[in-house]
């Protein structure tokens, strides 16, 4: 396989590359003129076959002229023979259209013939007429057929007059020749009449060909939003895998950093080392922070999290947040209160607490002084749950972009304090998968609000719901024994050393062959499996802890961990049906996992 950059096309391959574009463009525009053309011949050729069998026998039957019958064959025989030409190009379809010249110039040629074999009545049947009634009807009829037949072959601009004038001009030339005053008028009239018609079939021919080329360039236009789309689509795929590559590559020593500091907190407790710890652990909980974002992201993004709504008191779930954001309020000097209102609302309790928490972080952070209230009130028939701060508000031109990812109000150089601005983003994308609605408000100087619109709830509905319990875990059994499997030297490093200092024993492994071979080693005494999803040489955690389980012959409790966010593996880990923890996992969480473990 080879590549190669080639320089910048010159300006004359520039304008050739635009006459082809052209050239094509004329070449489509001729392909539909012509199948409009000849799919709406058959119309024409119906009506002309009646119209002439009329003619030539009421001609034969009121006169008893022979000369009918010569009219007969030629027009019938041009009219076979350009249904012939219609029929070919119908059989052949699209393959014709690639051939549009030559078959529009077999057309026309066709349609010619049929045109000058009625103008040639004149000739053959009228020429020793002398009853002025049968010649003004003769004449009529070809003027209708001269109509009928203009607007069939509008389509093409030549067809109009292949087919006007052999059809009119014999019968012009005949009633000149007559000479007499009346004939003259007769041919003026068919003149008159035979130039407003190819007159309204010109102006129809450039109507058709305008609508034609809008068409196409709408179809042109189309064809590029659709590319466009592919694009877009192509590159939001990358950057989704571009993100989880990197969030995985960065997870992993975050991981192993936190695995670290935890055991260092550990063995520095109460020593004057103690808050430079403190410190780094805060550092690496805002990483962990920022990190939860994206992985948050990626879980809706995987169509993971599912709403279970329940109906429950509001003030419950107050409660709970007035305990997890009153801190940060008061070491701001700021005000935080909380107005139930007694009503009752059916949402996801967890997913809404995450929404309001979100919100009213988001709000603390961006106020001076004031505070921030939670009320909740009947507006239009709905529950509103807002949030309301004294803030420095949002210009109306930032309120369309504030739910976008990576968004974020007044803060140009990105500082990390503010976060990753994916608050408000999974804020909108929880709402509206709970089926709520959300709406803000805000006025520049003065604060901003928040609404959350639920169905109202019906006491007779309410669920006994208790929301922030933390369940107590049972206590650490120091005899327990974890197989720990990571193809990371420093995770399985630093794991080992948190574990054994909460008082596990721990055995390591870097691949399935290595954790089979300690199962086997450890028979029966292995208690906990904890592996990382993505392991070496396209091994996975999934494939270890069956084999393990296999292997040891039990359904062992078992731990996925995984530094990986893209949807696919997000989606996948928790199909998997075992309990996932993404990295960095910061070590309390990790500790409460691991002592609800049974």
């Amino acid at each position: 396989m080879s590549f190669r950059l080639s320089p910048p096309a010159s300006a004359a391959s520039q304008d050739a590359v635009l006459e082809n574009a052209l050239e094509r463009r004329r070449s489509r525009v001729r392909s539909t003129q012509l199948e409009r053309l000849l799919l709406r011949s058959r119309q024409q050729l119906i009506v002309g076959f009646v119209l002439a069998l009329v003619l030539w026998v009421g001609h034969w039957y009121t006169t008893g002229s022979t000369q009918a019958f010569g009219w007969a064959l030629l027009v019938h025989g041009a009219q076979g023979i350009q249904w012939g030409v219609a029929r070919a190009f119908r059989q052949h379809g699209r393959a014709a259209l690639v051939e549009s010249a030559v078959w529009l110039h077999r057309y026309q040629t066709t349609l010619f013939l049929s045109a000058l074999a009625w103008g040639m009545s004149a000739l053959i049947v009228l020429p020793d007429e002398q009853n002025l009634m049968v010649t003004t009807a003769w004449a009529l009829a070809l003027l209708g057929m001269a109509g009928i037949g203009a607007q069939v072959v509008s389509a093409v601009l030549s067809a109009i007059y292949l087919w006007l004038v052999p059809l009119l001009l014999p019968l012009v030339l005949l009633m000149l020749q007559r000479g007499g005053p009346v004939e003259i008028t007769v041919a003026v009239l068919v003149l008159g009449f035979g130039a407003m018609i190819g007159f309204f079939a010109v102006s129809m021919h450039r109507l058709l060909k305008t609508a034609l080329q809008t068409k196409l360039d709408n179809d042109a236009l189309v064809r590029a939003l659709r590319q466009q789309v592919v694009l877009v689509e192509r590159a939001d795929r990358e950057k989704s895998r571009f993100l989880a590559s990197a969030s995985h590559d960065l997870r992993q020593p975050m991981h192993a950093l936190g695995l670290f500091a935890g055991a260092l907190d550990k063995h520095l407790n109460g020593t004057a080392l103690q808050p430079t710890v403190t410190n780094m652990m805060r550092a690496i909980d805002a990483l962990e922070q920022s990190f939860s974002a994206m992985l948050d992201i990626s879980k809706l993004d995987a169509g993971v999290i599912e709403p279970n709504l329940q109906s429950f008191p509001i003030r419950d779930l107050f409660r709970v947040l007035h305990m997890h954001c009153s801190g940060q309020a008061e070491e701001l000097g700021l005000s935080l209160r909380f107005k139930p209102g007694g009503k009752i609302v059916t949402s996801d309790p967890q997913l809404l607490q995450r929404v309001l928490s979100n919100l009213i972080h988001n709000a603390i952070r961006y106020t001076q002084e004031g505070g921030v209230v939670v009320v909740v009130r009947e507006r239009a028939g709905m529950i509103s749950i807002e949030v309301w701060d004294t803030g420095i508000g949002i210009a109306a031109e930032e309120l369309p972009r504030v739910f976008d990812e990576f968004y974020q109000v007044t803060n140009p150089g990105r500082d990390r304090s503010r976060g990753l601005g994916m608050g408000l983003a999974i804020v909108k994308r929880l709402v509206l998968l709970m089926g709520h609605s959300l709406d803000v408000r805000s006025t520049p100087g003065k604060g901003t609000v928040f609404r959350i619109l639920l169905k109202p709830t019906e006491m007779a509905d309410l669920d006994s719901v208790v929301l922030g319990a933390d369940t107590v875990p049972s206590p650490i059994d120091e005899d327990r024994i974890v197989l720990l499997i990571d193809d990371e030297e420093s995770i399985r490093t630093g794991m080992r050393e948190l574990l054994q200092t909460w008082g596990y024993q721990v055995l390591t492994a870097g691949n399935i062959a290595e954790a089979c071979t300690e199962v086997r080693r450890h028979a029966g005494v292995v208690d906990l499996v904890i592996s990382d999803l993505r392991l070496a040489n396209r091994e996975d955690g999934i494939t270890a802890i069956e084999r393990v389980r296999e292997t040891y012959g039990a359904p062992l409790p078992a731990l996925l961990m995984t530094g990986d966010t893209s949807p696919e593996q997000v989606k996948r880990a928790h199909d998997s049906g075992h309990q996932v923890l993404f990295k960095p996992v910061r070590t309390r969480d990790l500790h409460s996992v691991l002592r609800g473990i049974p």
